[in-house]
């Protein structure tokens, strides 16, 4: 197996992960959000979807730093394989 084709199925890798993290994400918050909107009398679940949403935005945070880095490395792997 060549470096290359290496690195772009490490490349392909890190995007379909990338992708199920945003898929988790957004499904978390739209699922926090649903129970923290919903009129149910239970203060406990309300205050679990408000944290599951909040949970949900810090991991967005989270996935777009972990992405651009990956990216950023992908991107200088590719460059430097390429040169060589």
């Amino acid at each position: 197996m060549a470096i290359a084709d290496l690195i772009n199925t490490i490349a392909w890798l890190n995007t379909e992960i990338s992708l199920f993290a945003a898929l988790l994400f957004t499904t978390s918050w739209g699922l926090g959000s649903a129970i923290a909107g919903s009129p149910i009398p239970f203060k406990e679940w309300k205050e679990f979807g408000k944290s599951l949403r909040t949970d949900a935005i810090k991991a967005c945070f989270e996935l777009m730093l972990w992405s651009s880095l990956s990216a950023l490395v992908s991107w200088i792997a590719a460059a430097i394989s390429s040169a060589i």
